[in-house]
């Protein structure tokens, strides 16, 4: 086999869509990103206002502590398992929701009108019944704030699609040239 026959073979190989090369990573990846992004800009700002780095992930952290909020390091650990997974989740519905072939910049306006939509959700429905600590204490425009940086991460779900591709193809490459020829 030469070489533009193996390229053909490659490209032939690399199915034009995959369910988890297309969606189920890119939306785990993307999540990840936008709840790093939260995390981050929650922490920060609970820093500067409250005095307490810690404190958004253990309001999360009240979806298993009712009654209020604890302290230490076992609430912070299942709020930031809370939060990542959720998050993780949402961006795995956005890429299904996404059209293979969009552009960057439309996969960021619907990330952020998604994170919008999420906001919405959370704040007004999920929220005050999972998380009773969180909805007395956490403002509504923070709350909008973070949503909106997490749409935006969503926006890179293309370019993780496109990465996880090309790793595919070469992948496939690598394994056509252990084969004898």
């Amino acid at each position: 086999m030469n070489k533009r026959q193996r390229t053909l073979a490659v490209d032939f190989a690399v199915s034009p869509w995959n369910f988890v090369r297309d969606v189920v990573l890119p939306g785990a990846l993307a999540g990840t990103l936008g709840a790093f992004v939260m995390t981050v800009i929650a922490c920060a700002f609970s820093g500067v206002l409250h005095g307490e780095t810690w404190r958004p992930p253990l309001l999360v952290s009240g979806l298993f502590f009712r009654g209020g909020v604890r302290h230490g390091v076992l609430p912070v650990l299942i709020g930031l398992f809370v939060h990542f997974s959720m998050a993780g989740a949402l961006a795995t519905g956005f890429a299904m929701l996404l059209p293979r072939r969009g552009t960057a910049v439309a996969a960021l306006c619907l990330g952020v009108l998604y994170g919008m939509g999420v906001w919405t959700v959370m704040t007004w429905l999920m929220i005050p019944f999972a998380s009773p600590p969180l909805s007395h204490e956490a403002p509504t425009s923070m709350l909008f704030l973070l949503h909106l940086a997490f749409g935006a991460a969503l926006g890179t779900v293309p370019a993780f699609r496109d990465v996880l591709t090309r790793a595919d193809r070469l992948r496939l490459r690598f394994h056509l040239l252990k084969q004898p020829a």
